[in-house]
């Protein structure tokens, strides 16, 4: 057994046949073989009789094994492009360091290497004018979802004018703890989502399906994002359609589970609608929009492996994963996470709590919009990730704000978090999707619009770090699009 002591990796390569054979054969001596002597061919021990130190690793999981979802015809070669292997560095920190130098020579561009992690669900946990924490009241909500549609702007009469929602179709991926399948697409033989290895160091074992969530957590942050273009007017399915990636594990009961898990769910969601594509291309459809939503974050990196660390890595294996959905012309949407300083999350590290430290990893990547929490009188909430992102990131983070701390609409907890906020957004971005596809408006454009105007609640405008730009705002984002990409 490894050392649990010894730096913890995922790797990320292209599959070639012979690694992609034992792969999915489970069969983790070939898989480790097949890496070591790609890594051999481009590197060279430090001296004769003595052991290389780029392959003093052990493969560990297999997280890619997930099965095929049901629903779809795609082969496994299309869905497997992508392997995700989790390591353990048996030649410890210098180990990792020969190891990471020799991914790129080895593997490709496209390959990549970080710290892997345990992940777990974003979940809430001196007085100022300036924040609120929901502990500094006998009850700590403000409003309902109604309340927060209009602190938006998100309401129907303006927006239906507009033409919303319009014609296009929208699928929103929910990366989460599960959603139940009443929010899924009907039937037994339906495309619902992407299954995920329940264990990612047992690639042989139980596997967590679509519909079946760990907490009521995913169902909080859909019922958000569905409430948004509900409000203006409900689009039936197949136009809009909920699909679920249960991958995020519940914080309490189900750690550790690494980060190897969320990055290979990942490149199967990126294979998926890299696969879909050319169908529509062949077929001669319109092409989908895509929205995934990512109310989840790190909430303790200090174990990184500071050889490849996460936190602070824009070239980590889950942000080359984000990269290529991005790519697609997919908009992908992040919580700021609950690690704010006035009222963090008691998962929070000291040292990624408050300013400059609290949004990083994927949370911090140019490639999403990030979003923080206020309450719907538009006042900060105090456990809200604040910026500037994590040096080494991108630095203005929050990307905007959205409501968070109201009452529940059909769901049996409260709307808390900065995940509420996060559901909100992308259920605005989904909306808006309908009549701006990404090939008329890509992903990074439509960032810049609604960075652009939302409206600060209070103070300059611009960025700052507690609000960014400042409070979503969907009816002046209509407005602007209506002038970037004018229809008949």
């Amino acid at each position: 057994m490894p050392n649990s002591n010894e730096p913890r990796l995922v790797l990320a390569v292209r599959a070639w046949r012979e690694v992609r054979l034992a792969y999915e054969m489970s069969n983790v001596d070939a898989v480790e073989t097949q890496l070591k002597l790609r890594i051999d061919k481009v590197t060279t021990p430090p001296s004769i009789g003595q052991p290389n130190p780029a392959t003093q690793f052990e493969v560990v999981a297999l997280p890619s094994n997930a099965p095929i979802p049901n629903g779809l015809t795609i082969e496994s070669d299309d869905f497997r492009k992508m392997l995700v292997f989790g390591l353990v560095m048996t030649g410890g920190p210098k180990a990792a360091k020969a190891l990471a130098a020799a991914v790129e020579p080895a593997f490709g561009a496209d390959a990549s290497i970080g710290a892997d992690l345990a992940v777990s669900p974003s979940q809430n946990a001196g007085h100022f004018w300036s924040h609120w924490c929901p502990d500094e009241a006998g009850y700590g909500l403000v409003g309902d979802r109604a309340m927060a549609l209009r602190t938006i702007r998100a309401e129907q009469p303006p927006l239906a004018a507009a033409g919303l929602p319009g014609p296009g179709r929208v699928n929103v991926v929910f990366v989460d703890t599960g959603l139940p399948l009443a929010l899924l697409p009907p039937g037994d033989d339906v495309f619902k989502g992407w299954p995920v290895l329940e264990d990612p160091l047992d690639s042989k074992g139980p596997v967590r399906l679509p519909g079946k969530p760990l907490t009521g957590h995913g169902e909080m942050v859909a019922l958000n994002a569905r409430g948004v273009i509900d409000a203006v007017a409900p689009i039936p399915a197949p136009k809009l359609q909920l699909l679920d990636c249960p991958v995020i594990p519940d914080g309490i009961t189900r750690l550790p589970v690494f980060l190897n898990s969320v990055i290979a769910a990942l490149f199967s969601v990126w294979s998926t609608i890299l696969w879909s594509r050319v169908q529509e291309e062949v077929t001669g459809q319109p092409r989908t929009g895509w929205v995934v939503c990512n109310a989840w974050g790190v909430f303790d990196p200090s174990l990184e492996s500071p050889e490849v660390p996460y936190a602070d890595n824009p070239a980590h294996p889950v942000a080359i994963a984000l990269k290529f959905i991005e790519a697609l012309g997919v908009d992908i949407v992040f919580a700021a996470g609950n690690c704010g300083q006035f009222c963090p999350n008691a998962r929070c590290h000291p040292d990624y709590t408050g300013p400059g430290r609290s949004i990083n990893g994927a949370n911090a990547l140019a490639e999403v919009l990030t979003v923080g929490a206020v309450r719907n009188d538009r006042l900060w909430l105090g456990y809200s990730g604040q910026g500037p992102g994590i040096a080494g990131m991108t630095h203005d983070k929050p990307d905007l704000c959205a409501p968070s701390q109201f009452e529940s609409d059909g769901h049996a907890a409260p709307n808390t978090g900065t995940s509420a906020a996060c559901g909100l957004a992308a259920g605005a971005v989904a909306l808006l999707r309908t009549r701006w596809p990404s090939a008329e408006v890509s992903p990074a454009i439509l960032r810049g619009i609604l960075r652009e105007k939302a409206a600060q609640p209070y103070g300059p405008t611009g960025w700052q770090d507690r609000t960014g730009h400042g409070i979503l705002d969907v009816a002046a984002t209509v407005d602007r699009l209506k002038v970037v990409a004018p229809q008949e």
